[in-house]
């Protein structure tokens, strides 16, 4: 493969660093941070816009995790899966950018880091002078990727864009961290992200773009206004929505492939009542498009583009062996054969949890216990915690779980011959 490529990854998927300092304020090694950010004191400060000068240095080599988004792994397996298949390493590149930002601006940045490595890897000895970009992309990064391609004259030097678990059409789940903590009492973790979540610009660019608002006579597309009643900044949603849509109208271009994450629990529409977000598992009636847990499988691929689906959680997608194979593959023009057609494993499980206090996971989709397992393990250290047995209990399919200490682990559920599906959970206090 003589093309240069370049790995973006998605929201929370860059290692951001305090340039006064070089301290890490995002991408910690020890995972355990995020339950102390999360709780309280003064971790997630530098992350508030126009409070510390900060820069992307790297994509993530440990678990991230925010309420709501749940989390995301790291991206080290993907990128050594890309330059054994490469002419050289040097054939891949990272782009780590603030996601804070909208993305508009980080595919400013794009382009210019885009550019850079095509001249660098044509220059060099094993390059070609006629190679072009692959562009794989993870979650908001494929929207980053597609203002650059589309917007920004950018698919004029790219052979391929592979997305993966990219919110075209946005994901409800960012109305709901922008509006936690209004309303009914919620844990101090998911209030916290409210008080983020309302200053990121890059954040409004994830809002849902569809008609997902349930009103009366149907669904209809979601407003600035709305984004305003229900707690957020009315100028970040009139900026991020007008420009979105503008993007939209040239999707579905060649040269896209788009890996679509199905079968988890996943918010496809909302209520907006007095100010406060409800949000449903499905849209119109009680069709249920399941998708990745963050995104719901129909506004993870442009029209006209047919996706490549598989049973994962949004954050864990990219980490995932049939993920993996399928991005080497288009790298390398090499055909898979076609999928083993297994059902997939839908998991539900809550995303932030107390410490000693048992909680619930969910096998959707999973009616014989049997044909189920869970492993808990810590996020940080890989050790296993837990090994709990899946049950039939009043319909459902569920393992019951205690999480011994504070901090981040990864709940993986594997049915059949598959990629376990994971999910992360941050144990609190």
């Amino acid at each position: 493969m003589r093309d240069a490529v370049m790995v973006i990854p998605g929201i929370m998927g860059s290692e951001l660093v305090d340039e006064r300092t070089d301290s890490v304020v995002w991408g910690m090694a020890d995972v355990r941070w995020y339950a102390d950010a999360w709780l309280g004191g003064d971790g997630l400060l530098p992350l508030m816009p126009g409070r510390a000068p900060v820069r992307a240095t790297r994509l993530l080599r440990a678990p991230a995790f925010a309420p709501f988004l749940r989390g995301v792994e790291p991206y080290t397996e993907l990128l050594a899966a890309l330059r054994q298949v490469c002419a050289d390493p040097a054939a891949v590149a990272e782009f780590p950018y603030d996601w804070r930002l909208a993305v508009s601006v980080n595919a400013q940045g794009l382009a210019q880091a885009a550019v850079r490595h095509l001249e660098r890897w044509r220059r060099h000895r094993l390059g070609d002078p006629q190679a072009r970009l692959v562009l794989v992309a993870h979650s908001m990064g494929g929207l980053v990727a597609r203002w650059f391609t589309e917007l920004l004259g950018g698919s004029e030097i790219t052979r391929s864009v592979i997305t993966i678990g990219t919110p075209f059409f946005g994901a409800v789940a960012a109305t709901k961290m922008i509006n936690s903590g209004l309303g009914t009492p919620v844990p101090l973790p998911h209030r916290r992200v409210r008080e983020l979540a309302v200053a990121l610009p890059g954040l409004y660019d994830l809002l849902p773009r569809y008609r997902c608002v349930r009103a009366a006579g149907g669904l209809r597309r979601l407003e600035p206004v709305d984004v305003a009643d229900f707690g957020g900044d009315l100028d970040l949603a009139k900026a991020a929505l007008p420009f979105s849509a503008e993007a939209d109208r040239l999707l579905g271009r060649p040269g896209l492939r788009a890996v679509v994450g199905v079968d988890q629990p996943t918010a496809q529409s909302l209520e907006i009542v007095e100010g406060v977000v409800t949000v449903h598992d499905f849209l119109a009636g009680a069709e249920n498009r399941a998708g990745d847990g963050t995104v719901y499988r129909d506004a993870a691929a442009p029209p006209g583009v047919e996706p490549t689906y598989v049973s994962q959680g949004h954050g864990a997608l990219a980490r995932t062996a049939e993920v993996i194979a399928h991005v080497r593959a288009v790298l390398t023009e090499s055909p898979l054969g076609p999928p083993l057609g297994a059902e997939g494993v839908g998991v539900e499980v809550p995303d932030v949890v107390q410490v000693g206090e048992q909680f619930d996971v969910v096998a959707v989709n999973r009616s014989d216990p049997a044909r189920v397992t869970c492993r808990v393990v810590d996020a940080g250290t890989g050790a296993s915690v837990a090994r709990p047995v899946f049950v039939a209990a009043g319909g459902a399919t569920v393992a019951y779980v205690r999480l011994p200490a504070r901090g981040l682990y990864r709940v993986e559920v594997k049915s059949g011959g598959a990629s376990a599906v994971r999910q992360l959970v941050l144990a609190t206090s």
